[in-house]
């Protein structure tokens, strides 16, 4: 349990660390553990409460206000790693990431139109809204499917101890 509990933490950090550090507009870890954490975490309430304290802690080093539709959007990608608990594949992971991409991008380029003064609350405004988007889609696609496959490699190597000894 005590491994496990570090490794949390250890994937908690990386999400935070690769908000903090700089990258390309939302190519970062906190959709990969959205999906990781409904996965791998037995304990439902863990899976839900590690990309928001990733969040919290990148947002507070940033000094960021919450952006409630981000944090929704992440809790809303959990269920796609839930769902693909029993069948994990590469094909499974890819899918779910572009999934998640996908999501992430209509939440939260939708509050940006309802919210937001930058476009006009019209229909016009909305597509106007989700075209501006596109580039950052890309981003998360990208991020999502780096650190999906990064952070998963990392956690299966962690946790079954399959560690590769070179003799020199």
């Amino acid at each position: 349990m005590k491994n496990k509990t570090l490794l949390i933490v250890l994937i908690i950090l990386i999400g935070a660390f690769s908000r903090v550090i700089p990258h390309p507009p939302n190519f970062t870890a906190i959709g990969a553990i959205s999906i990781l954490g409904g996965i791998y975490f037995g304990k439902k309430y863990l899976a839900f409460l590690i990309p928001i304290l990733a969040m919290l802690v990148s947002d507070f080093i940033l000094g960021y206000k919450m952006a409630i539709s981000v944090y929704i959007a992440f809790l809303m990608i959990i269920p796609l790693g839930i769902n693909i608990k029993s069948k994990i594949s590469n094909f499974s992971i890819f899918k779910a990431s572009i999934y998640a991409s996908i999501l992430f991008f209509l939440i939260t380029n939708f509050s940006v139109w309802l919210f937001g003064t930058l476009y006009p609350n019209n229909v016009y405004g909305l597509i106007t809204c989700y075209m501006a988007g596109i580039p950052f889609l890309f981003n998360t696609i990208l991020g999502n499917l780096f650190f999906c496959f990064s952070l998963f490699g990392l956690y299966e190597v962690i946790s079954k101890k399959k560690f590769i000894y070179i003799n020199s």
